[in-house]
């Protein structure tokens, strides 16, 4: 069994998933703010917290946070990924927000202040570390007591349509990936379980949750159907199960795509974009 570390991670991310990223930002960010913007009403920041936002991309979270704590509070994102963080920073200027910055840090072993921030938050940032316990313990360590962690994460891939669908019509004609495949960590649904994330909580020294609430939301997961579709292939896990299976992934290729653009075609609405179902937790946990 290939045995990955987070170093692997990280250069995956940077290596392989950036140009992705950057090209369907518009759907990725727009997703995941359709979540947060549910999520942050029970997350109540106040004028003058002090945030730590934990993977946090290109920073959108962190402007919006911002707004939210003023400039008398402060935000600090932290992702392991430089590109996106070129992309937070110049937005960040653009806004005039001085509160908040960004590093290029590793959650699991960055040095943060200790009993410094009143929140620490992830908007999806948590899922991809090889060892989120480690991750929650530097961000519990970094909290003030009574500090409050804030996640959003998905649920099961059979509650999120908008991935499952189309990795159910890949795994039609292709094998699951085997455990040599390279990967860009344990994946976005190592949350999917409340049971486990209890756990996970509790050992990183969260035993005071007091939110775990389930979110249900269609997201956009194209302007057309063949964005749909590229969507899907390239960023979905759908993309993992062909890319590993080398040349018979290209050979079964035009196949798959035909199927996903069919169902795809079943979830357009009157502009031609296309939404599909997804859920999140949103969990709140005390220091």
């Amino acid at each position: 069994m290939h045995a990955s570390t987070n170093d692997d991670f990280i250069s995956c991310w940077n290596e392989i998933l950036v140009p992705k990223w950057n090209r369907f930002r518009h759907l990725l960010s727009g997703n995941g703010a359709i979540h947060s913007t549910i999520a942050y009403k029970d997350f109540g920041f106040r004028p003058g917290d002090k945030v730590l936002d934990i993977g946090c991309g290109y920073g959108e979270t962190c402007l919006e946070i911002g707004d939210m704590v003023t400039a008398s509070g402060e935000v600090l994102g932290i992702d392991c990924t430089d590109a996106f963080l070129d992309i937070a920073n110049a937005e960040r200027d653009l806004a005039g927000m001085d509160h908040v910055r960004f590093e290029v840090a590793d959650a699991q072993r960055c040095d943060l202040p200790g009993g410094y921030y009143d929140a620490a938050f992830a908007r999806f940032g948590v899922m991809f570390f090889q060892s989120a316990v480690m991750a929650m313990r530097n961000a519990h360590r970094a909290l003030k007591p009574g500090g409050k962690l804030c996640l959003i994460v998905w649920r099961t891939i059979g509650d999120n349509p908008c991935w499952g669908a189309a990795k159910a019509i890949a795994l039609k004609h292709l094998p699951p990936p085997g455990d040599a495949a390279r990967s860009c960590g344990p994946g976005p649904f190592s949350w999917a379980d409340e049971e486990t994330d209890r756990a996970m909580l509790k050992s990183a020294g969260f035993t005071n949750i007091e939110l775990f609430k389930r979110i249900d939301a269609d997201v956009r997961v194209g302007t057309s159907v063949d964005e749909a579709v590229d969507y899907q292939i390239l960023v979905g896990p759908s993309g993992e199960i062909i890319r590993e299976a080398g040349d018979e992934g290209q050979r079964k290729l035009p196949l798959i795509r035909k199927e996903m653009a069919d169902y795809m075609r079943r979830h357009v609405r009157a502009d031609g974009t296309v939404w599909l179902p997804s859920s999140t937790w949103a969990i709140m946990a005390r220091k």
